[in-house]
């Protein structure tokens, strides 16, 4: 039976927080920087996979790979864009969790604002040695992707599996 005393529900509560606070550094990371705290909320191991629904598959395995990511991909205040990380709903096992979420990439443009792609993200979490809950392995299924001229696209002079 679980526990379910005070401190065990106030816990989950702050883990489930911790969690989808990972997911907005992971959006504001990309799009703002620095560097640094976009690849933090990675493990060292970390893999993020584009699975095949409308584009092909993309792989970045391990944090030097997420700086590679980060830096191919467009941020403020070049170019504007907000990630959107949308109804994330999280299940907490110990020091181990599942996310699933919806991210809306929403770019500038010279005529306007306008939703670039929209995808659902499951993630798989674990709790640090130093406490922090970071990204193990996200898949990324890329459901809509808008060809526009602008911003440029990311990750064109990256390989499809980039480590």
């Amino acid at each position: 039976m679980a526990d379910g005393s005070i401190e065990a529900r106030v816990r989950r509560l702050e883990d489930e927080r911790d969690i989808v606070r990972t997911l907005y550094r992971y959006a504001q990371g990309l799009d703002y920087g620095p560097e640094q705290d976009f690849v933090d909320v990675f493990t060292e191991d970390a893999k993020w996979i584009r699975d095949p629904v409308r584009r092909e598959t993309r792989r970045f395995e391990g944090r030097n790979a997420f700086a590679q990511m980060f830096r191919d991909h467009t941020h403020a205040p070049e170019y504007f864009h907000k990630h959107v990380v949308a109804n994330p709903q999280v299940d907490v096992a110990g020091d181990t969790a599942r996310a699933t979420s919806y991210l809306i990439f929403i770019c500038d443009h010279p005529e306007g604002p306008y939703i670039r792609a929209f995808s659902r993200c499951i993630d798989r979490l674990v709790r640090c040695p130093d406490g922090r809950w970071r990204i193990q392995e996200r898949h990324a299924q890329l459901e809509s992707w808008a060809e526009r001229d602008f911003p440029p696209g990311p990750w064109k002079t990256l390989p499809t599996v980039t480590r």
